[in-house]
């Protein structure tokens, strides 16, 4: 019984490296033909295609009077507050958001 372990462990083996070598053969070392090229593969020359519209769907701009993109807050007063544990255990970040921009 020993014997049929090892004799069916190596005929599995054989038969995945030889299903492996023949799909490098065939494929080269691309599993797929249409495989997004990164920058190392490069330089490229630049490919411009038209803008689909369809791609903005439903979206609509809201204006800056719209209530739910107007403060609700006066003067200094946060927006927004985050807070994050820091890299020891006896320290806290604390960040906020006022809103207000600058320039």
């Amino acid at each position: 019984m020993g014997f049929f372990n090892f004799g069916f462990q190596v005929v599995v083996v054989v038969l995945i490296s030889y299903c492996s070598f023949v799909s490098f053969v065939v494929y080269g070392n691309k599993i797929r033909s249409n495989v997004i090229p990164s920058t190392l593969d490069g330089p490229f020359e630049p490919r411009t295609v038209p803008f689909d519209v369809s791609l903005r769907g439903n979206a609509v701009d809201l204006p800056d009077a719209d209530p739910r993109v107007r403060r609700r807050v006066k003067g200094f007063q946060p927006e927004q507050i985050s807070l994050s544990l820091s890299a020891t255990y006896d320290s806290v970040w604390i960040s906020w958001i006022t809103g207000n921009y600058e320039l």
